[in-house]
């Protein structure tokens, strides 16, 4: 399995500790994952983890932060390749399919675990900096005339619901194929659903 943190500035021990955590923490549970879980998934010791991270807790906002941080990267690149919303709104798309075949653990933690609940001063994911890109591409598209006039959240929910629900049947089994079959329908029929006439 490809290690999302493997570009990441950080010790090597410290990119196995994340790697482990992402993995455990959406199999088993951020409460039900415990030091020894890390330990025997990651090969660290005890004792490197708690220097590394000073608890349990710490390791999850590290892990989000760096897993936040590791995407607005990615969107900054791929936006500063396009510069039609159309081609910034298909490619984003583009991204996240293929981010959800390479790295399931990273769509899964971030899709499917319950934040606020172990993490509880964290902002709503849905205002996190990444997806307020991907709102912001649509906003960019509203003001320059290739998307309607229409309210932003609403936007957002055609363009981009249709394609994290399909990322969502995706890790759940239920569309096994490749979700790059599914992209130029899906864009396609989202963009026809928000473009100016």
């Amino acid at each position: 399995m490809a290690n999302f943190f493997e570009e990441a500035d950080i010790s090597a021990s410290k990119k196995r500790i994340l790697d482990s955590a992402l993995v455990l923490f959406v199999e088993k549970g951020f409460f039900n994952t415990s030091i020894p879980d890390l330990v025997a998934h990651s090969g660290v010791s005890t004792g490197s983890i708690y220097h590394a991270f000073k608890d349990k807790e710490h390791l999850a906002m590290t892990l989000m932060d760096l897993l936040l941080a590791k995407i607005e990267a990615d969107q900054a690149s791929l936006l500063a390749t396009y510069s039609d919303c159309w081609q910034r709104y298909y490619h984003l798309a583009k991204w996240l399919f293929e981010m959800t075949e390479q790295f399931p653990h990273v769509m899964q933690f971030i899709l499917y675990a319950r934040h606020r609940e172990f993490m509880p001063s964290i902002q709503p994911l849905c205002s996190s900096k990444p997806f307020m890109t991907l709102r912001g591409v649509l906003e960019e598209g509203q003001q320059s005339g290739q998307i309607r006039a229409m309210d932003l959240m609403v936007a957002s929910s055609i363009a981009y619901g249709s394609i994290l629900r399909l990322i969502q049947l995706h890790l759940d089994g239920l569309a096994p194929e490749s979700l790059n079959e599914h992209l130029d329908e899906l864009t396609r029929a989202a963009w026809r659903a928000i473009k100016a006439d």
